[in-house]
């Protein structure tokens, strides 16, 4: 990068700045309800916006001579960024996913590492001379040294960390939907996967060029040539990401059913003081009369209010005694139904299809998949054993006429 002004390598970086700066202004715009998720991607933005730059004026000549003449002391202001968007889109994930999410002082605990490099960066550059701090950015040796080396890798690795940790937040979010809705394809978070699936692969890809750099550290011997293809790949690794980014913004975004955070799972060793048979023998009745699992959007807030009692006293009961989730709860009694149209004669014009939107199922995947794992056979394969189960208790029972 330090022999052509504004070659190709340079307008990826520029044009990803610019798309990140423009995409940030329209979700601040946007944000007229003061959405705390958004406010932390915009910061997640505004990252993006910072390290492009830091880029462009670390190994670009010419934009490390115009950072120069402003001030040195501005040179490594976006490299802090590589410490900030790794939890900045942790927060994002988390807000999301959890409406009773508040950001707390220990929190900010996810800023130490940052401190921490702002502190080494005070103590050899800040610290240092006019002309050393020149000598220091126009040589670039303390891109290729420790501890400057170590902390720029910290910095990449923990992104890949935050990465997996926004993972995990979507995983026990999903345990936690199981808790409160008996539909869940509606809540498929299919997109936010895929944005994080990018990133991690982003980040991934920055940790393992700092990983080069680690061993060309160690070994006293950098491959240029190898770290150059690296470095130009991730500017365009980032500039697809990013547009990928925007693809799922403004096609596939979807609103989230986030849940409380605060009301997690009980574990299975976790016992109410008294299962109450009055109360159990309450849930079994009014399943059996009201015949409410055939809602598709029944919800354990909504089952609870028509038993009259606290979500949470129900959901632990359904937990304890029954040993199942509320999705599991609900949806076992579906597939009863399921089980009883499909082996009913008078119901045999009807199509599966149809069966399984009457008992409440809203996806034909779904309802497959259930009614497999708890019978073990397709819903079509039971039909049919039904009806020749049927056709030989007609065939007995015709026989027996006949000897009569």
């Amino acid at each position: 990068m330090d022999t052509v002004l504004f070659n190709f390598h340079d307008l990826v970086l520029i044009l990803t700045a610019f798309e990140c700066l423009l995409f940030a202004l329209l979700l601040s715009a946007t944000n007229k309800e003061k959405v705390i998720s958004t406010y932390f991607f915009i910061g997640f933005l505004i990252c993006h916006i910072f390290i492009p730059v830091h880029e462009l004026t670390f190994w670009g000549k010419q934009f490390r001579i115009w950072m120069l003449d402003i001030s040195p002391n501005l040179f490594f202001v976006g490299s802090y960024a590589y410490f900030l968007d790794g939890p900045l889109l942790y927060f994002f994930v988390r807000s999301l996913l959890y409406k009773d999410f508040k950001f707390k002082q220990i929190h900010l605990l996810h800023a130490l590492p940052v401190i921490l490099f702002f502190i080494h960066m005070v103590v050899s550059f800040y610290l240092q001379g006019y002309d050393e701090r020149h000598r220091l950015i126009e040589t670039q040796h303390i891109a290729y040294s420790s501890p400057y080396l170590y902390f720029d890798a910290a910095g990449r690795y923990m992104r890949v960390v935050y990465a997996v940790l926004c993972f995990v937040l979507i995983f026990n979010y999903g345990e936690q939907l199981k808790n409160v809705f008996a539909n869940l394809n509606k809540r498929d978070l299919a997109w936010l996967k895929v944005m994080l699936t990018s990133f991690l692969v982003l980040f991934s890809w920055d940790a393992l060029l700092l990983t080069i750099k680690l061993h060309g550290l160690a070994n006293d011997d950098f491959n240029m040539d190898l770290l150059n293809v690296f470095g130009l790949s991730g500017y365009y690794l980032t500039f697809a990401v990013l547009n990928i980014l925007i693809f799922l913004k403004f096609t596939l975004f979807t609103s989230v059913a986030s849940v409380n955070e605060s009301a997690t799972p009980e574990r299975h060793d976790e016992k109410l003081e008294g299962v109450d048979k009055a109360v159990v023998d309450h849930i079994e009745k009014t399943m059996a009369e009201s015949k409410i699992y055939t809602m598709p959007d029944i919800t354990v807030d909504r089952l609870a209010a028509e038993m009259k009692m606290p979500a949470k006293r129900l959901s632990q009961t359904i937990k304890q005694h029954f040993h199942l989730n509320f999705y599991e709860f609900i949806n076992s009694y579906r597939i009863e139904e399921a089980k009883r149209l499909l082996s009913d004669p008078e119901s045999a014009n009807k199509t599966i299809t149809e069966i399984y939107y009457e008992v409440g199922f809203n996806s034909k995947s779904v309802f497959n998949t259930f009614f497999k794992r708890v019978v073990e056979l397709t819903p079509s394969q039971y039909r049919e054993q039904q009806a020749k189960a049927n056709n030989s208790d007609k065939a007995g029972f015709a026989l027996v006429r006949r000897e009569k």
